[in-house]
């Protein structure tokens, strides 16, 4: 929106105004990079949803620069990278998804106790 804004400044000569918006959309831009990171170093598995590898090392091709931001796969902004191969369909994302977590069910669980087991049957044995 901000960009769009600044084209509209600079093609009615307030390049002044136009300028300051670009500031802004940079700016803005940052901040989005920042969250995404944060998001991504909380749970790498979100990286499925993007249409790049988001690698925010020192000279990565990932910068504050509206056009080089990652988008998701489904999104149909022509700045969406298309030669990428894992590009999916949103219906296939979601049933990754899904997959993923049943395949971890369970899988967390530590095995009861001796004295859980006996806490539960004791549970289970009591009529209401």
């Amino acid at each position: 929106m901000m960009r769009n804004r600044s084209d509209a400044y600079h093609r009615n000569d307030k390049k002044s105004v136009a300028y300051k918006l670009n500031r802004k959309c940079k700016s803005l831009c940052e901040n989005a990079l920042e969250i995404l990171q944060e998001i991504v170093a909380a749970d790498a598995s979100l990286q499925i949803w993007f249409d790049r590898n988001l690698d925010f090392d020192h000279g990565s091709l990932i910068d504050a620069i509206l056009d080089t931001l990652p988008r998701l796969v489904t999104s149909r902004i022509i700045e969406k990278l298309r030669e990428d191969s894992r590009l999916v369909k949103k219906i296939a994302v979601k049933i990754s998804v899904v997959k993923s977590v049943i395949n971890n069910i369970g899988s967390a669980v530590e095995p009861m106790t001796s004295g859980a087991k006996l806490q539960l049957n004791k549970f289970l044995q009591i009529d209401d």
